[in-house]
Parts: C-alpha cells; sequence; structure tokens
C-alpha cells in the first residue's frame, strides 16, 4: 500500500440526496411529540443552513433545540442542555459544550445564511450557554471536552459582543495550549476524540477572531497529525498504538477516520458513529465535514511514517509514568501505556498482519466477563478495571505489571456490580498460538485449554510473531492463577489467553506481570529458534507482601519493575525509552512542532 493515495477523497455528497436525507430528517425534527438529542437536531440545522434548505425549517429545529435547554437560572445546570429529549433533566454535562461548538460555527460561519429570526434563537441559546460552560468544571487533560469549551466561550463572546466571555475562552484555549506544549495529548491516542479536537481547533484556526489563536489552532493541528503519523499502523489502516479512550476493543476504530480518509490513509470509505446525526449518519449532508476537513501537507507526516522500524515515545500527563510507547515494524507492531487513565483504555496493543480485517491484540482486566468489549455501557463504552499499572518498554519488548482489587475501599464498584475478574489478551483468530513447542489448540469457555504455568506463547501470523510470557499471576486468595487459551465461539474474529484471577464476584486482590516481544521478519525457518530464544531468556518476577518485582533480559538490555501494587508507588522502572513530548526514533517531532507556541 502507498502512503498516501495520489487524490485524496472528499466527504462531498450529492445535493439532491442531500436534500432527501434532510427530508427525512425533517420528518422527526416536526414530529412535536418525538424526543430529540440535542447534537442531532443542531446538526440538523447546520447542515439545512448549509445547502439553504428551508430556512423556516431551521427556525423550527432551533426551537426545538431551544427546548432542552434548562432555562432556570436557580439550576445547577443552567444554560446546559439534555443531551436527549428522553431525559428528566440534565444528565451528561458535556452536552453544552456539544451544542456551543455547533452554534458558535452556525453564528460564526453561516450567518449570513440565517434568517433573522434564526440568528436571534442562536444568540439567544449562546448567551445562556455562558453559564453552562462556565459552570461545568473539566480539567485541561479531558482533551476534546476543553478544547471545544474554549471555543464555544470564544464563539459565544464574539458572536454577542461579550468581550469578557471571549476573553475566558482565549484564556483557557492558551492554557491547553501551553499544558500540551510541556506534558503532550493527554487523552492520546484517542481514536474517537482525536476526531472531535481536530474539528474544534479547525473551527478555531479559521474561525477566531484573534490571529494569535488561529496560529495556535493550527500547530495544535499539526501536532495531532504528527501524532496521527508517528503512531499510523499502515497494513490495518488505524491507529496502532495505545489508547487513552476507545469504543472499539477489536480494531481501534472511530470519528478520527472522518479526518483520516479524506488525507487519504484508508483503502475504503469508514463507517462513522453517529452520535451527532438523527437516525444515523447521512453521508451526503456534508457541511460541516467539509468546514473542518484540514488535511496534513506531506510534509508533517509522510517522512515519519515512512520511518519503517521506527519507535515512537509521548508524553500525555505531567507524571513520569504518563508515558506511551510504540514500536512499528512491517507486519507488527506493539505499544504499552505506563499509568491507567481510564474505564475505557487500552494500556497494551499489539497489531499482526496486512490487512484492516485482523482484530488488533490487546491486554487488560475485566470484572464483566467482556473481553472482546461487546458489552456497551452508558455511551456504547465499554468500561473495563483500571488496575494499578507500571510499565517499561525498549523498542520490542514490554514488561508490564498490573494488579486491582476490583471492590474494594477506594474502587468504584460495589457488591454486585462485577461478575469475576480476568486478565484478558485478545488474539485474532487467524493467527497461529504455540506454546513451547507445540501449536495449541484452544478450547472452549467451559472446557479451556490450560496454558503451563510459565509457558512461552507465541502468537504467529505470516512473518510476524508476538511472544507472551505470564511471569506471575495471582488469584484473589493469593494461590497461582490459571492461564485459559479459549475460543468463546467457532468462527469468530478473535479468541484470548484469559487469567483467572476469580471466575465469580473478586473479594481480594489479582495480580499480573507478563513479558511481551514483537518479532519481525520471522520465516518458518527462523521462528523455532525465535520461540527457544524468547522462552529461555532470563526473566522472573516475585510478590512478597505487597512488592512485585519483575525482571527480564530485554534484547536492548536489562528491564526491570518493582513496585507497591496496594500504595500503588512505582519504586524501580529501569531499562525503558526515554521520555520525550512526541519522538520518532529518538528525534522529538513534537517538540520541534510546538517549540516556540504555547510556552511563558
Amino acid at each position: 500500500m502507498t502512503l498516501a493515495h495520489a487524490a485524496a477523497p472528499r466527504w462531498t455528497g450529492e445535493r439532491a440526496l442531500a436534500a432527501q436525507e434532510l427530508e427525512a430528517q425533517w420528518a422527526e425534527v416536526a414530529a412535536v411529540n418525538r424526543a430529540m438529542p440535542i447534537r442531532g437536531v443542531l446538526r440538523f440545522a447546520v447542515e439545512a443552513t448549509g445547502l439553504g434548505w428551508h430556512p423556516e425549517r431551521v427556525e423550527v429545529a432551533l426551537a426545538r433545540a431551544r427546548a432542552l435547554q434548562d432555562l432556570d437560572p436557580a439550576s445547577k445546570t443552567f444554560g446546559n442542555f439534555k443531551w436527549h429529549g428522553a431525559d428528566p433533566g440534565v444528565r451528561d454535562l458535556n452536552a453544552v459544550e456539544f451544542a456551543a461548538q455547533l452554534l458558535g460555527f452556525m453564528r460564526a460561519a453561516q450567518s449570513d445564511k440565517l434568517s433573522v429570526r434564526a440568528r436571534a434563537q442562536i444568540d439567544e441559546m449562546m448567551a445562556e450557554a455562558i453559564a453552562g460552560l462556565r459552570s461545568h468544571g473539566v480539567k485541561v487533560e479531558y482533551t476534546n471536552i476543553f478544547v471545544m469549551k474554549a471555543w464555544g466561550l470564544i464563539a459565544a463572546g464574539e458572536a454577542l459582543g461579550r468581550a469578557d466571555v471571549a476573553a475566558d475562552g482565549y484564556r483557557r484555549f492558551d492554557e491547553w495550549v501551553e499544558f500540551t506544549a510541556r506534558h503532550g495529548i493527554a487523552e492520546y491516542g484517542a481514536a474517537v476524540y482525536y476526531g472531535i479536537d481536530l474539528d474544534s481547533l479547525a473551527m478555531l484556526a479559521r474561525l477566531a477572531g484573534r490571529a494569535e489563536a488561529r496560529v495556535k489552532a493550527e500547530r495544535a493541528i499539526r501536532l495531532v497529525w504528527t501524532d496521527l503519523a508517528a503512531n499510523w499502523w499502515a497494513p490495518g489502516d488505524r491507529m496502532g498504538g495505545t489508547n487513552a479512550r476507545t469504543y472499539d476493543y477489536l480494531y481501534g476504530r472511530g470519528y478520527t477516520e472522518a479526518h483520516t480518509w479524506t488525507a487519504g490513509w484508508l483503502r475504503e470509505r469508514p463507517t462513522l458513529e453517529g452520535a451527532g446525526w438523527l437516525s444515523g449518519v447521512r453521508y451526503n449532508l456534508t457541511t460541516l465535514r467539509e468546514a473542518v476537513t484540514w488535511p496534513p501537507p506531506a510534509e508533517w507526516t509522510e517522512a515519519i511514517r515512512a520511518q519503517v522500524p521506527r519507535v515512537v515515545v509521548q508524553r500525555w500527563g505531567d507524571r513520569p509514568e504518563h508515558l506511551a510507547v510504540n514500536w512499528i515494524g512491517r507486519q507488527v507492531s506493539l505499544a504499552s501505556s505506563g499509568a491507567s487513565r481510564s474505564r475505557d483504555e487500552r494500556t497494551l496493543v499489539a497489531n499482526l498482519g496486512d490487512t484492516p480485517a485482523v482484530p488488533q491484540l490487546t491486554l487488560f482486566m475485566d470484572g464483566r466477563n467482556d473481553p472482546y468489549g461487546f458489552k456497551k455501557d452508558v455511551g456504547g463504552k465499554s468500561l473495563h478495571l483500571t488496575p494499578f499499572l507500571a510499565t517499561v518498554q525498549r523498542e520490542a519488548d514490554v514488561l508490564q505489571v498490573l494488579s486491582d482489587e476490583p471492590i474494594g475501599v477506594n474502587t468504584r464498584n460495589r457488591p454486585g456490580d462485577l461478575s469475576c475478574f480476568l486478565t484478558h489478551f485478545t488474539v485474532p483468530a487467524t493467527a497461529e498460538v504455540w506454546v513451547g513447542d507445540t501449536r495449541a489448540q484452544a478450547g472452549t469457555a467451559e472446557k479451556p485449554t490450560v496454558v503451563p504455568a510459565g509457558a512461552a506463547v507465541c502468537v504467529r501470523l505470516g512473518d510476524a510473531v508476538i511472544g507472551l510470557r505470564v511471569l506471575l499471576a495471582t488469584t484473589t486468595a493469593g494461590g497461582p492463577a490459571p492461564v485459559h487459551w479459549v475460543e468463546d465461539r467457532p468462527g469468530a474474529v478473535a479468541r484470548r489467553l484469559t487469567v483467572v484471577h476469580a471466575a465469580g464476584e473478586p473479594r481480594g486482590r489479582g495480580t499480573v506481570a507478563v513479558w511481551l516481544r514483537a518479532g519481525d521478519g520471522i520465516s518458518e525457518a527462523e521462528f523455532a529458534a525465535w520461540r527457544r530464544n524468547f522462552g529461555g531468556a532470563k526473566a522472573q518476577a516475585s510478590l512478597v507482601g505487597n512488592i512485585v518485582t519483575a525482571e527480564v533480559a530485554g534484547e536492548k538490555g536489562e528491564m526491570r519493575i518493582e513496585a507497591d501494587v496496594v500504595a500503588g508507588e512505582r519504586r524501580v522502572v529501569t531499562g525503558g525509552e526515554v521520555s520525550a513530548l512526541l519522538s520518532v526514533n529518538g528525534r522529538d517531532v513534537g517538540g520541534e512542532v510546538m517549540a516556540d507556541v504555547g510556552l511563558r
């Protein structure tokens, strides 16, 4: 596959079909007894306005949006919006940022197409939305919402002649730029949210009143694209590293594909998520997509993507463990993160093969018997455990310790919330799995294949291999935890290796230490020697009291972790890559992008 298509595709649809799609949505908007989502009804207004389609119906849609706004000055959520009209009140406080993003876009980019009444309706909503934006506390690490809030305040302040509000928005945007220039993108590798970041940053870069802010927004756009290029797994048409957040545990797909498609990085047009639409994505309604599309110039990305193999190191916060590393070869990649961040994260991710059809390999702790992320919770997310995590990675070797007490004093889980306590390693069904020198056949969930303690497991697809050694695994009772090799359903795209800390509701702590190594270009003749080399290399791990000690002989030197898993203290983490804002093969390309921006 070439690095970029000769002519990058666009989202532009057919105008006649766009009118049909608007007509179908109008049937929903016009149904006064039908509950509406705030993003969907405002997206309808944006797209109808962009096409100059029935301005009077835009006014109706804006009235429907207004009815979702909390207009009680005594309310704690005054100015915010219901996420959906069926909600009894404001539940998702992020609704005001998503609404303000679209309202601000309409007012800044579409004013000349709006009727007098529609402009007045938008101004009314924006005036009260200011209070909702300001009262919703958002940490700078919550990247997509923080940037969206800054844009919403800037757009509202400039549209309404409120200099104080605009200044508040610019201050917040400066805060985010400065934090990011020092500590990296906190919501790192987010396959959904990088796309939302790019949407808001494009609005800032094109529509903000202050030239200085437009320059900073464009520089931030370049940083996101540099990150995407560095972590891009070209054989799978996807982001290949770990994720602060994801909705797709098997493939790591998400809304960012709206941008990577128009950059020419995908072989097939992606199917986008429908959260911002009425009744699903409408592919001929492209006003917003065209307004926020910012394909990267080749000089931003192509030299980076051409470096194979490459080692990517990036900070995503202000602590030493806030570090993600990604080693990318030709047919295999291996990535890890140094700490847990959220319940929808993936802190160890590998890729095999040469097609997007091959699912990713992921390692994570689970309390809901949900190894493939199919059990969606609120907002379409698969919420797993957030264990104490300690990681060291050097090129294609990863040593990682995970430990959790899922139902404990300081956890969010309560008795009855969890059905098990497991550590899964998902494996593509098309891959061979070898245990020692034997190709292993997967068992079933009821009768699993038991992997001998300490055995080296090698996952092979073509000339690429991922080796895994479970160095330590404990049950919640303190004994050794079994490792099972399972095919849950014949014909499924993935299988799993699972450490069983507790088969039922967990009552205690479980800990696991694993060592993984990636091998690229390993021929049939070389595979046996590779297995023996990995399986026979020095490696050990122990748990004494609360202290885990793990050390292995990595290909580039010894790697060691010593940690108090109960106190959550990383006492020793050595042998890994050197921290950087965003480095590729030792060059801090992210630092170069942000060198003269945002630092005071």
